[in-house]
């Protein structure tokens, strides 16, 4: 089979990188026809490591050299950007130059396999294209605002990463490499929502959540308190904690846990908004060697949402909660078991 006829369609989706920039690679993410959607869908994968691997190693990165900044974008550019923005699927005519046998793993990207150097593409079917996209598309909007409305209209922040990342939004129009995508849309979506949870009453209770994915156990705090966040992680393999906070004040450097602060942030404050209570919240991941191979941070962002669909425990006090977790993490964490709740707070 050649190249051509194995990757015809796109999820859609786009991946665009960094080295280089402002001059980097970018192109389609490309899959298989047969149900094109699901290579792209981190919320409908499940089963094993085996089997994300298997389904994200049949996608491929179109890579073709470009200038992130738009001013007059070709005809490669607006192409990329009809096939990110449409909610179908997408045939596609991907003229492949070469192909590079390189799989990627990442902390924060999600897991692809061959890299395609391609000469050009253009799409084969008409791309459907949501009429709230088109609107911040050719509205004057800044590319927060344009973000968060499309968020409240009900788009998901996967395909919202997308179009941020195809330069879909905002006044000065840019490509923005997937990597800091991901993490810029998380973290507009949950500034906005804070702003919201912190006008709630206050959630009465104690409560516990858990849910075990991927080989990650996650644990979600919440109890009666202004809004607040904290991820702490334990890598049982290396015996190593991170944690990292923030109250009401929005974050003014990088977390030191990385893209997974915010993937675990995202998901815990659309829950209180959801229940229109707001709370402190203390997530608890515990990294297990089970998961020995980087799947993005879709894997935090997705633990704690299904963590907070589960069934609570309620407790009378957080150390209570906390004693209780402590029951169930690796007695490697002597510091973590030796942790109260005032140590969060």
């Amino acid at each position: 089979m050649k190249d051509e006829d194995q990757f015809k369609a796109t999820p859609p989706s786009i991946f665009v990188g960094r080295v280089g920039y402002p001059k980097v690679f970018a192109g389609p993410i490309l899959s298989p026809q047969a149900n094109a959607e699901l290579y792209d869908s981190p919320d409908k994968w499940s089963g094993s490591i085996e089997d994300v691997l298997k389904l994200r190693m049949k996608v491929a990165r179109g890579m073709k050299l470009v200038d992130v900044r738009l001013k007059d974008p070709d005809r490669y550019v607006l192409e990329l950007q009809e096939a990110v923005a449409s909610i179908k699927s997408l045939d596609v005519d991907a003229k492949i130059e070469r192909k590079i046998s390189k799989f990627v793993f990442d902390s924060i990207l999600k897991p692809s396999g061959v890299s395609l150097k391609i000469e050009d593409f253009k799409l084969e079917s008409n791309p459907r294209i949501p009429r709230d996209v088109e609107k911040v598309y050719y509205d004057e909007l800044k590319a927060e605002e344009a973000i968060y409305y499309l968020f409240k209209k009900g788009f998901s922040d996967y395909y919202l990463q997308k179009i941020f990342s195809a330069g879909m939004v905002g006044i000065d129009r840019k490509l923005v490499p997937t990597k800091w995508s991901i993490t810029a849309v998380h973290e507009i979506i949950s500034k906005k929502l804070k702003r919201e949870i912190a006008e709630l009453p206050e959630i009465n209770d104690v409560r516990l959540y858990f849910y075990e994915y991927f080989g990650n156990r996650f644990f979600v705090l919440l109890y009666p308190s202004e809004i607040s966040f904290e991820l702490l992680e334990l890598w049982k393999s290396s015996n190593w904690i991170g944690r990292d906070s923030e109250g009401l004040r929005d974050k003014k450097k990088y977390s030191s846990l990385s893209g997974g602060y915010y993937a675990a942030k995202i998901s815990a404050f659309e829950f209180l908004r959801s229940i229109k209570r707001k709370a402190g919240v203390i997530v608890i991941r515990e990294i297990t060697p089970q998961y020995s191979v980087p799947l993005g941070v879709w894997v935090v962002e997705e633990g704690v949402r299904r963590s907070l669909r589960e069934k609570y425990l309620r407790f009378e006090s957080c150390n209570e909660a906390l004693d209780y977790v402590r029951k169930i993490v690796s007695t490697k964490f002597k510091s973590f078991k030796q942790t109260t709740f005032r140590d969060f707070v």
